[in-house]
């Protein structure tokens, strides 16, 4: 967790249930700039805490697909990606949501991911 900015990665941690779902953000937290590490801390936590289940639940989980980044409701947000090969931009779909992928390549860079809006949940993405 040492690559997190500002000590983000604690705060959204403890955002992660077992069964993949996410709790609102806490005011306190100002996540309009973090690094992919994010993701990957919380996707190992996941992983974690399956561990922790019996075996069947450990079978019939998932595994998340990538970050789910859910906006304010009309708030037309935009997430860019600052990858070591240009910036990458995303906007939030009809549900204010926008899906960032698992992909190793930004696993290996950690890029800077900032948003326009203040985002209401970050959560794992099945």
């Amino acid at each position: 967790m040492s690559s997190c900015i500002s000590g983000l990665c604690a705060g959204l941690l403890a955002l992660v249930a077992v069964d993949g779902r996410s709790q609102p953000l806490p005011p306190s937290l100002p996540p309009h700039d973090f690094s992919y590490s994010v993701y990957v801390d919380m996707a190992r936590a996941h992983v974690e805490q399956q561990g922790e289940r019996d075996l069947l639940q450990r079978l019939i989980a998932r595994d998340p697909q990538g970050l789910l980044i859910r906006f304010p409701p009309g708030s037309e947000a935009r997430v860019s990606v600052h990858l070591k090969s240009g910036v990458l931009r995303y906007a939030a779909d009809d549900r204010d949501e926008v899906h960032l992928p698992d992909k190793r390549e930004w696993r290996r860079d950690n890029p800077r991911i900032v948003l326009s809006v203040r985002p209401v949940e970050l959560a794992l993405d099945f």
